[in-house]
């Protein structure tokens, strides 16, 4: 057994048992059909009905960035893009045209991802009413497994979409991994291995390498084939015996071995600095053995999960705490338990922070001292039953769901089962298991206690530490040497044990709170399926009961006026007044305490000020449906003034805002921000200048004008609540509320108008360029018209897909998007795109955008137009399975007087590419036309 001295000394406290032989095995689903055919191809299949008449294809393989060698850097992930170009079954591009046709989107349905240890490719929420379909599924599996082209044409196409995706990715913290990682691993290939590889490989490497690379490691042996959903089991295996049945194995194929990362008896401290690093990133690691895959189907690992998720919770909170002070030097911090940076062998005790600026060092030496305050003296007995009542609620959420758990969900699981041996139990099972472990008295706090003192150590063994910081002029750098004395520095100090405040009172003084409200009428909508409540004070609730989700409930109210009301004066105050709200208290409790008061209730609610409407928004689970209107009650009448926690944010976005000029994202952003609105100084882009002109006197006083009077409001509560509960509820928290004044919101102008175009350059690192698009005009606020600009933004997207992305290799990722939109009395058309470009090929993305949409005013593409339909069609019977759909429909109906419900299927199936063409057409007839193009400093 390889499991080291810090995992026994903590089980051996549990009820005494001397090893974890002892502990029983984790079931595993029954339901899963499991298999592993002659040739080593492992296969698992779940029927799942959630949601219904779809099903998800996965094929995940062992095999990642790690086992290229020095030359083939890169190619791992290289194969992973030509699987979408090209193959036995699905030449060319095709594979795309098929799985859209069958409403699959590339990208959310259609993707892979490339890791260091693993490759996953999956096919996901088909539609199951064809079995033609399904089996073709399979067979993109299969070609993916062994049946890639990798044509010299697609491969040279690629590069260029590979080089782009390297370009996006290039940022400050990218750059120093690329330094540092081989400091951290000494001689380990986990510091030479990013999946993105070298750009001197991907230009260059001959065609046959990445052929001869696909046949080393593509092989059944390594990979498994995943299918969940309403699917026919038997037949779905069968399907892939007779697939796979004569694909063999090399004789001596190269195998794949875990890679082990030594222990490091000294320490290992890095610097590093980047001109475009805009807060410095602090870490500090403890490593140690990671739990054996071979044993994790033991409930000895169950009980390891949890006392470091247990460890993590408590020590989060403290740093919660912590950062709420004005001499605290870092704006957000937190510590975990799990892998050492990449690599699944070895794991690591975590400490992360984001210091204050000047402050690299006090961080550094902050994080590390609350590590040792735990391992000195532990947690307390009370902040270990609050985390206690956390995790058990959260678990008993899930398993109050467990009729409801999803494909995506399933094949995770079943995923993480192959590839790492994960447990892959029942839901029923885990709970009855993690349950009676909980509750178990010998699983106490001074068990966890023990148990830290083995994830955090006070020694040098195997600690590795890094300091990455802005590169400035004039700036005087930590050193190494600075970073080693630190450490010892905060070992030889004399530091005091935590002290746990916590206030125990009630949310609400009932004895305080007045008389309930009493419902006066009560009205039924049966086409959307609610009632609607009318009570004393004018408040309107609309209940909606559903049973998409078991373990879920949610709160939506709203009325007119918003932020419109106000003038050039609370132009800052109106940016921040959601982020101030949310960190103020509630009640009698500041907002720490709040949180700690919240520990064991799955519930929350937060208010909101948009341009036209304030809002509340709410949710919970079934059982906690009382704090969820506790908490909306206090969000319209004691909102508590909590200076510290309005300071510790305050500081927060000032240390991430002062040096975003340094970052050519942001600097795009706000670009478009100013462009888009004409530079008007209520929409101003976040800055140092905004946070000066916030008063938090007068956002609470704006809080009473907007929230003091809720009769105004409409409630709509939805999902699975006991309605003799809720009732009574609704009368006591919301009907006892004042009653409100008939309000209206302002006209505010939005968008600019016309022709307008802002092209700038700017100096970067690694050469960036971005553009985007946006187009508008007036239009009617109907389900047709929703539909109609839905389509075409899609459509537009397709168009962009293969235009800049497939032909040209102009971009890694180009996407479009339509949206009807309502702002006050006014409705938009809008089309918008956005594209990160090769800075080589910017002039010619740029024309591809404009062209894409003046060539579709002219005609459209019926095949594109039929796959967009059948997305939306499948896509919808998906949406009206949950509650934000419903929110959504039931808010349009109240307050705009539309059913964006009834005939949503009737106005897809009634598209026509005639349609889609009058409306680009139109659209650009209208001349509203906005673009930012960012493109690189000569």
């Amino acid at each position: 057994m390889r499991l080291r001295h810090f995992l026994l000394v903590a089980l051996l406290f549990v009820v005494g048992l001397a090893n974890a032989q002892q502990f029983g095995s984790i079931p595993v689903n029954k339901n899963v059909r499991q298999g592993k055919l002659s040739n080593g191809l492992t296969y698992y299949i779940l029927r799942n009905n959630w949601p219904e008449k779809v099903a998800n294809f996965y094929i995940a393989q062992r095999v990642g960035s790690i086992q290229e060698e020095e030359n083939q850097r890169g190619l791992a992930h290289f194969l992973e893009h030509m699987a979408f170009n090209g193959s036995e079954n699905f030449p060319d591009s095709t594979l795309l045209e098929f799985t859209r046709s069958l409403g699959v989107e590339f990208g959310s349905d259609l993707n892979a991802y490339t890791s260091i240890e693993e490759t996953v490719y999956r096919v996901c929420n088909v539609p199951t009413k064809n079995q033609t379909a399904l089996d073709s599924c399979l067979l993109i599996m299969k070609d993916w497994s062994n049946g890639l082209t990798l044509a010299d044409k697609e491969i040279d196409k690629e590069r260029g979409v590979i080089h782009q995706e390297w370009q996006l990715g290039q940022n400050a913290i990218m750059r120093i991994y690329d330094r540092a990682l081989p400091k951290m691993y000494p001689n380990n290939k986990y510091g030479l291995r990013l999946p993105i590889g070298l750009m001197s490989v991907v230009d260059n490497f001959k065609y046959q390498a990445l052929r001869d690379y696909y046949k080393k490691w593509y092989r059944p042996d390594n990979q498994c084939i995943i299918v969940v959903g309403d699917i026919d089991v038997d037949h779905t295996e069968a399907q892939i015996k007779k697939l796979w049945a004569n694909v063999t194995v090399p004789a001596n194929a190269a195998q794949v071995t875990k890679l082990e990362v030594a222990d490091n008896d000294e320490p290992i401290f890095v610097f590093d600095k980047d001109k475009e690093m805009q807060n410095a990133t602090i870490s500090i690691m403890m490593k140690h053995d990671a739990f054996p895959d071979e044993m994790k189907s033991n409930q000895a690992y169950y009980i390891d999960n949890y006392m470091k998720n247990m460890i993590s919770m408590m020590f989060n909170q403290r740093l919660e705490e912590m950062k709420q002070k004005s001499e605290c030097p870092f704006t957000s911090a937190y510590g975990y338990d799990g892998r050492f940076m990449l690599s699944s062998t070895k794991d690591a005790f975590t400490l992360s922070a984001q210091a204050k600026e000047g402050k690299d060092l006090e961080a550094f030496k902050a994080i590390y001292r609350e590590a040792q305050r735990v391992r000195q003296y532990g947690f307390t007995p009370t902040e270990f039953e609050r985390m206690k009542a956390e995790y058990l609620s959260q678990l008993e959420s899930s398993y109050s769901n467990r009729d409801k758990i999803t494909n995506n969900k399933y094949g995770d699981e079943l995923r993480d089962h192959f590839l790492k041996n994960e447990p892959i139990p029942t839901i029923e099972d885990e709970y009855k298991i993690m349950k009676q472990f909980i509750e178990m008295p010998a699983l106490n706090y001074q068990v966890v206690n023990e148990y830290v003192k083995e994830l955090i150590s006070d020694n040098d063994s195997n600690l590795v530490a890094y300091i990455f910081t802005q590169e400035k002029a004039g700036k005087d750098y930590v050193t190494e040497d600075e970073m080693a004395k630190a450490i010892k520095d905060v070992r030889a100090e004399k530091i005091e044990a935590y002290v746990d405040n916590v206030k125990s009172e009630p949310l609400v003084d009932e004895t305080k709170l007045p008389k309930a409200g009493k419902i006066v009428k009560e009205t039924e909508n049966k086409k959307f399926g609610y009632k609607e409540l009318i009570l004393s004070n004018g408040a309107r609730v609309i209940l909606k009961k559903t049973d998409y989700k078991a373990n879920e409930v949610r709160l939506f109210g709203s009325s007119k006026g918003g932020n419109s009301l106000y003038g050039k004066g609370d132009y800052d105050n109106i940016t921040f007044f959601d982020g101030v709200i949310g960190a103020s208290g509630l009640g009698n409790f500041s907002n720490q305490e709040l949180t700690k008061a919240l520990y064991g209730k799955q519930a929350g609610a937060s208010i909101s000020l948009d341009t036209y409407k304030q809002s509340v928004s709410g949710h919970a689970i079934p059982k906690d449906v009382e704090t969820m209107m506790q908490l909306v009650y206090l969000n319209f009448t004691n909102v508590k003034k909590d200076q510290a926690s309005y300071d510790a944010m305050m500081k927060q976005y000032e240390e991430a805002l002062k040096h975003k000029s340094l970052s050519p994202e942001s600097v795009f952003g706000d670009s478009v921000t100013i462009t888009l609105f004409g530079n008007s100084p209520r929409h101003q882009p976040l800055s140092v200048k905004t946070l000066n002109g916030v008063n938090y006197d007068r956002i609470l006083q704006m809080w009473k004008e907007r929230f003091a009077n809720p009769g105004q409001f409409i409630f709509t509560i939805i999902g699975n609540y006991d309605e003799t509960t809720i009732r009574p509820l609704i009368e006591k928290y919301i009907g006892c509320l004042p009653k409100g004044k008939v309000e209206n919101w302002k006209e505010i102008p939005m968008f600019a108008k016309g022709k307008v175009k802002n092209h700038f350059t700017m100096k970067s690192e690694t050469p960036k360029a971005q553009s985007f698009e946006f187009w508008s005009k007036p239009s009617q606020y109907n389900v047709e018209n929703d539909v109609l600009i839905d389509a075409a933004g899609q459509i537009l997207s397709m168009v962009y897909l293969k235009d800049i992305r497939e032909d040209q290799g102009a971009a890694y990722s180009v996407g479009a998007s339509g949206v009807l939109a309502k702002r006050g009395n006014n409705v938009i058309a809008i089309i918008q795109a956005q594209c990160p470009m090769d800075p080589n090929k910017a002039e010619l993305a740029v024309k591809l955008l404009n062209d894409g949409i003046k060539n579709n005013s002219i005609k459209v593409d019926e095949d594109k137009l039929q796959k967009v339909k059948d997305f939306m069609l499948k896509q919808i019977d998906i949406r009206m399975k949950t509650n934000g759909y419903w929110i959504g429909i039931i808010d349009d109906y109240l307050w705009n007087n539309v059913d964006m419900y009834s005939g949503y299927k009737a106005a897809v199936e009634g598209l026509t590419t005639q349609k889609i063409a009058d409306f680009f057409k139109s659209l650009l007839a209208s001349g509203n036309q906005i673009e930012v193009v960012m493109t690189p400093a000569k």
